[in-house]
């Protein structure tokens, strides 16, 4: 064990730092870029198709066999421009990860690329072998995903993903994003009450999510010889380092060139897929740091954070690193949170649980802020 970790570290001391370079100059030019946004879908949609996704998103109303066949068709259409031949019903099971199956756009036995609107909405893997609380036995195998259009779909390792729900044969969630939508729902009727006691125009409430997303970097070298973290993504046994975080000098310190590249490189992955990443620091325990986005959507947020995790793992490849994202992987160290911070906007933009100057306006704060707690 001393001599594997001591030729890591000689690797370590070895490795080199490669610069990372944007696409662009400015971030503007290349966001959402490989994501179906409501502006390409704008543009390529009928008025009448365009309007009714958009109610269905807002509104929550059923998407017609009609209206999903044109929005496949332009999906399609534009998948296949940016270099994909597979697409994939993108879900979040109870594992704490997400899940895809990969199909072909093409059809054997027409020779031609095909994705029509039942593939968008519906498909049914295998839920046999996927947790589910206890509620179905395993040979009751099936189950389907179904599409969520408030979640925009988006392009990963050229693959078209499509953020939907995962239910079982009967209807039970076997997600984390069906109760969620339950819940945003839920909220939104009840918030919306309250509201029209102050602003008779409130048609709608919003929650809104930002997560402050702490993480762990170790060099892959380092992380392959310790077989505790390669099983659980945290250290069982060992020693308390020499030096910890007793000096308070980490915080918000310098960030490590090797790291700042990681960063630089995944946040521009991130920002081609939409997620609106906005800060980046060092964390208080070594080798700790966090990145912050701009809050959206709850659900969009959700759906973010998930994409952004598989992100960074993915792209500390490219860097020989290893990043951990376990709660507590260092006794004696701070763990890494994962800080939800969220809020209920109205439809006249109003947030909720902004305190006021105002007499009237800062009435509804309190009145928010008591139910909550």
């Amino acid at each position: 064990m001393s001599n594997q970790r001591q030729r890591a570290l000689n690797i370590v001391q070895q490795r080199t730092t490669d610069r990372v370079f944007a696409p662009a100059d400015k971030i503007s030019d290349f966001f959402a870029d490989e994501v179906f946004t409501m502006e390409k879908m704008k543009a390529t949609l009928a008025p009448d198709t365009y309007k009714k996704v958009e109610s269905a998103i807002k509104k929550g109303k059923k998407i017609e066999v009609e209206t999903a066949n044109e929005v496949a068709s332009a999906v399609k259409t534009w998948a296949i421009s940016k270099g994909t031949t597979h697409y994939t019903h993108w879900f979040q099971p109870l594992t704490g990860a997400t899940a895809e199956k990969h199909d072909s756009f093409f059809d054997a036995h027409k020779g031609i690329e095909v994705f029509k609107g039942s593939m968008l909405i519906q498909q049914e893997p295998d839920a046999s072998s996927f947790p589910n609380g206890g509620i179905r036995s395993t040979f009751e195998a099936r189950g389907y995903t179904a599409w969520d259009p408030s979640s925009p779909i988006f392009i990963w390792g050229r693959t078209l993903c499509i953020p939907t729900i995962f239910v079982s044969y009967t209807g039970e969630a076997l997600d984390y994003k069906a109760p969620l939508l339950k819940a945003v729902e839920a909220v939104d009727k009840a918030a919306t009450k309250v509201c029209q006691l102050f602003d008779r125009n409130v048609n709608r409430v919003s929650a809104s999510l930002g997560c402050e997303q702490e993480y762990f970097v170790v060099d892959k070298a380092l992380f392959n010889a310790r077989p505790d973290l390669v099983m659980a993504g945290r250290t069982v046994f060992g020693r308390h380092p020499a030096r910890g975080q007793q000096l308070d000098d980490h915080y918000f310190g310098s960030i490590p060139s090797r790291v700042y590249n990681f960063m630089k490189d995944f946040e521009i992955e991130c920002l081609k897929l939409g997620i609106p990443v906005s800060t980046r620091h060092n964390e208080v325990a070594p080798a700790q740091f966090e990145v912050a986005p701009i809050f959206e959507d709850i659900n969009v947020a959700t759906d973010h954070n998930s994409l952004m995790m598989d992100v960074m793992n993915r792209v500390a490849e490219r860097h020989d690193l290893k990043v951990l994202f376990h709660e507590k992987p260092f006794a004696g160290l701070n763990g890494s949170g994962k800080h939800n911070n969220w809020s209920l906007i109205a439809s006249n933009g109003v947030n909720v649980f902004q305190p006021s100057s105002s007499a009237r306006e800062n009435l509804q704060f309190l009145t928010f802020l008591v139910n909550t707690v």
